[in-house]
Protein backbone atom coordinates (compact mmCIF):
# COMPACT_ATOMS: atom_id res chain seq x y z
CA UNK A 1 0.00 0.00 0.00
CA UNK A 2 1.54 3.42 -1.20
CA UNK A 3 0.97 6.41 0.88
CA UNK A 4 -1.92 8.13 -1.02
CA UNK A 5 -4.08 4.61 -1.13
CA UNK A 6 -6.10 6.02 2.50
CA UNK A 7 -6.49 9.27 0.38
CA UNK A 8 -8.90 7.01 -2.55
CA UNK A 9 -12.35 7.38 -1.77
CA UNK A 10 -13.84 3.82 -1.77
CA UNK A 11 -16.34 3.34 -4.46
CA UNK A 12 -19.86 2.93 -3.10
CA UNK A 13 -21.58 -0.10 -4.64
CA UNK A 14 -24.78 -1.58 -3.40
CA UNK A 15 -25.35 -5.19 -4.05
CA UNK A 16 -29.19 -6.50 -4.36
CA UNK A 17 -29.60 -10.29 -4.87
CA UNK A 18 -31.87 -12.40 -2.32
CA UNK A 19 -29.52 -15.20 -2.95
CA UNK A 20 -27.06 -15.03 0.56
CA UNK A 21 -24.62 -17.32 -1.77
CA UNK A 22 -24.76 -14.83 -4.80
CA UNK A 23 -23.98 -11.66 -2.25
CA UNK A 24 -20.95 -13.86 -1.01
CA UNK A 25 -19.68 -14.25 -5.10
CA UNK A 26 -20.20 -10.79 -6.09
CA UNK A 27 -18.51 -9.77 -2.82
CA UNK A 28 -15.45 -12.05 -3.52
CA UNK A 29 -15.15 -11.32 -6.92
CA UNK A 30 -15.56 -7.34 -6.03
CA UNK A 31 -12.97 -7.87 -3.34
CA UNK A 32 -10.59 -9.50 -5.81
CA UNK A 33 -10.44 -6.65 -8.72
CA UNK A 34 -8.55 -4.29 -6.65
CA UNK A 35 -10.55 -1.46 -6.67
CA UNK A 36 -10.64 0.00 -3.17
CA UNK A 37 -14.30 -0.11 -2.62
CA UNK A 38 -17.64 -0.89 0.16
CA UNK A 39 -20.20 -2.86 -0.79
CA UNK A 40 -23.45 -2.88 0.85
CA UNK A 41 -26.44 -5.62 0.82
CA UNK A 42 -29.58 -5.53 0.01
CA UNK A 43 -31.98 -8.95 -0.46
CA UNK A 44 -34.87 -7.18 -2.47
CA UNK A 45 -36.37 -4.13 -4.27
CA UNK A 46 -37.81 -2.91 -1.22
CA UNK A 47 -34.75 -2.79 0.75
CA UNK A 48 -32.39 -1.57 -2.49
CA UNK A 49 -35.10 1.44 -2.72
CA UNK A 50 -34.88 2.06 1.22
CA UNK A 51 -30.51 1.92 0.86
CA UNK A 52 -30.90 4.48 -2.46
CA UNK A 53 -32.78 7.01 -0.71
CA UNK A 54 -30.96 6.83 2.13
CA UNK A 55 -27.19 6.93 0.97
CA UNK A 56 -25.37 7.72 -2.30
CA UNK A 57 -24.15 4.67 -4.43
CA UNK A 58 -21.42 5.21 -7.34
CA UNK A 59 -23.08 1.62 -8.73
CA UNK A 60 -25.54 -0.87 -8.23
CA UNK A 61 -25.07 -4.52 -8.72
CA UNK A 62 -28.72 -5.81 -9.25
CA UNK A 63 -29.79 -9.49 -9.24
CA UNK A 64 -33.04 -9.61 -12.19
CA UNK A 65 -35.48 -11.80 -10.39
CA UNK A 66 -36.10 -10.86 -6.77
CA UNK A 67 -39.12 -12.09 -4.97
CA UNK A 68 -40.87 -9.22 -4.66
CA UNK A 69 -39.81 -7.60 -8.31
CA UNK A 70 -38.06 -8.13 -11.13
CA UNK A 71 -34.72 -6.03 -12.01
CA UNK A 72 -36.39 -4.39 -15.18
CA UNK A 73 -39.72 -3.21 -13.44
CA UNK A 74 -37.02 -1.67 -10.64
CA UNK A 75 -34.60 -0.19 -13.12
CA UNK A 76 -37.41 1.37 -14.61
CA UNK A 77 -38.54 3.24 -11.71
CA UNK A 78 -34.93 4.14 -10.78
CA UNK A 79 -35.09 5.68 -13.52
CA UNK A 80 -38.60 7.43 -13.17
CA UNK A 81 -37.43 8.55 -10.11
CA UNK A 82 -34.55 10.91 -11.33
CA UNK A 83 -32.06 7.96 -9.59
CA UNK A 84 -29.20 7.96 -12.27
CA UNK A 85 -26.98 5.78 -10.71
CA UNK A 86 -24.81 3.20 -12.83
CA UNK A 87 -27.07 -0.28 -12.57
CA UNK A 88 -25.11 -3.46 -13.90
CA UNK A 89 -27.65 -6.14 -13.90
CA UNK A 90 -26.90 -9.60 -13.40
CA UNK A 91 -28.88 -12.65 -14.10
CA UNK A 92 -28.59 -16.48 -14.45
CA UNK A 93 -30.78 -16.01 -17.78
CA UNK A 94 -28.53 -15.71 -20.97
CA UNK A 95 -31.32 -13.48 -23.11
CA UNK A 96 -30.23 -11.43 -25.52
CA UNK A 97 -34.09 -10.13 -25.95
CA UNK A 98 -33.84 -9.33 -22.11
CA UNK A 99 -30.44 -7.78 -22.35
CA UNK A 100 -31.62 -5.70 -25.15
CA UNK A 101 -34.64 -4.18 -22.55
CA UNK A 102 -32.17 -3.71 -19.59
CA UNK A 103 -30.31 -1.68 -21.50
CA UNK A 104 -33.57 0.62 -23.12
CA UNK A 105 -34.35 1.35 -19.47
CA UNK A 106 -31.12 2.14 -18.43
CA UNK A 107 -28.99 -0.42 -17.37
CA UNK A 108 -25.21 0.64 -17.41
CA UNK A 109 -24.46 -3.74 -18.05
CA UNK A 110 -25.84 -6.82 -17.84
CA UNK A 111 -23.50 -9.74 -16.90
CA UNK A 112 -24.19 -13.22 -16.97
CA UNK A 113 -23.58 -14.52 -13.23
CA UNK A 114 -22.26 -17.99 -15.01
CA UNK A 115 -19.70 -15.59 -16.34
CA UNK A 116 -18.73 -13.45 -13.34
CA UNK A 117 -15.07 -13.14 -12.91
CA UNK A 118 -13.40 -10.30 -11.05
CA UNK A 119 -11.64 -9.01 -14.73
CA UNK A 120 -15.52 -8.77 -15.95
CA UNK A 121 -16.37 -6.89 -13.07
CA UNK A 122 -13.76 -4.55 -12.66
CA UNK A 123 -14.17 -3.94 -16.67
CA UNK A 124 -17.84 -2.85 -16.41
CA UNK A 125 -17.75 -1.02 -12.88
CA UNK A 126 -14.67 1.04 -14.16
CA UNK A 127 -16.49 1.74 -17.69
CA UNK A 128 -20.02 2.71 -15.98
CA UNK A 129 -18.63 4.05 -12.73
CA UNK A 130 -16.35 6.78 -15.27
CA UNK A 131 -19.24 7.60 -17.25
CA UNK A 132 -21.54 8.11 -14.54
CA UNK A 133 -18.63 10.37 -13.14
CA UNK A 134 -18.34 12.86 -15.76
CA UNK A 135 -22.17 13.39 -16.74
CA UNK A 136 -22.42 13.98 -12.82
CA UNK A 137 -19.01 16.48 -13.25
CA UNK A 138 -20.94 17.86 -16.41
CA UNK A 139 -24.36 18.53 -14.23
CA UNK A 140 -22.40 19.88 -11.74
CA UNK A 141 -20.39 22.69 -13.89
CA UNK A 142 -23.97 23.81 -15.69
CA UNK A 143 -25.74 24.60 -12.43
Amino acid sequence: MNENDSDVTPLRVLVVDDDAVDRMAVRRHLARTGLSARADEAEGVLEAIGRLTDEPYDCVLLDFNLPDGDGLTFLRGLRTAGIRVPVIMLTGQSDPEIAADLVMAGASDYLPKSLLSPGRLLQSLTRCCAAHASVRRAIESAE
